[in-house]
Formats: C-alpha cells, sequence, structure tokens
C-alpha cells in the first residue's frame, strides 16, 4: 500500500508545472514573440542590450532616447526600438518600469 501511494505522489509531481520562466526567458521570448531581432547577435548579445538598455535608463537616459539608441546601436528596424524597450523594462528592469 506504502509503494502505491509514493507512486501515486511521485506521478503527482512529475504532471506538476515547472518553476516560473525566469526573467531572461520572458525577455526572450517576448522578442521572439514580437519578431524582433537583433541582427548577427546571439541571445548573449541580446541579453546583454537588454542589460545595457536597463542600465541606460537607471543612469537617466529618457525611455524616448533609449528606444532611439536601441533602433541604432543594435540595428533594429524602425519602431521595434519601443518594443525593445518595453520588453527590457517589463522583463529584466521591471524596478524602471514600474
Amino acid at each position: 500500500m506504502a509503494a502505491i501511494s509514493l507512486a501515486a505522489i511521485v506521478a503527482g509531481l512529475s504532471c506538476a508545472p515547472s518553476a516560473m520562466a525566469e526573467p531572461r526567458d520572458d525577455f526572450l521570448d517576448e522578442l521572439a514573440t514580437l519578431n524582433v531581432i537583433l541582427p548577427g547577435a546571439t541571445q548573449t548579445d541580446t541579453m546583454q542590450a537588454g542589460y545595457y538598455t536597463c542600465d541606460s535608463l537607471r543612469h537617466g537616459v529618457t525611455v524616448l532616447d533609449a528606444m532611439d539608441a536601441a533602433e541604432r546601436d543594435f540595428r533594429l528596424s524602425p519602431g521595434q526600438g519601443t518594443l525593445f524597450v518595453s520588453a527590457a523594462t517589463t522583463n529584466l528592469c521591471p524596478d524602471f518600469a514600474g
């Protein structure tokens, strides 16, 4: 009887939802959903660009300037700077977005 109960618990745990996604994963997923691609960039490069954007905002760069800088510096298509900065502030530096 104990073996059956243990088996039921183990089966229940294997069906439990996985841990919450990391901000990194959420950021990359959001960019993929929005089709925002940094030309020639790896995932690591993209993460560094996101954290760089957060740091810039924390050091006084305006949101509009950060959007322009993202398009210029990361070679994003026109209009994608807005999406990039939004994804960064939502997922990587929500303390800034709040």
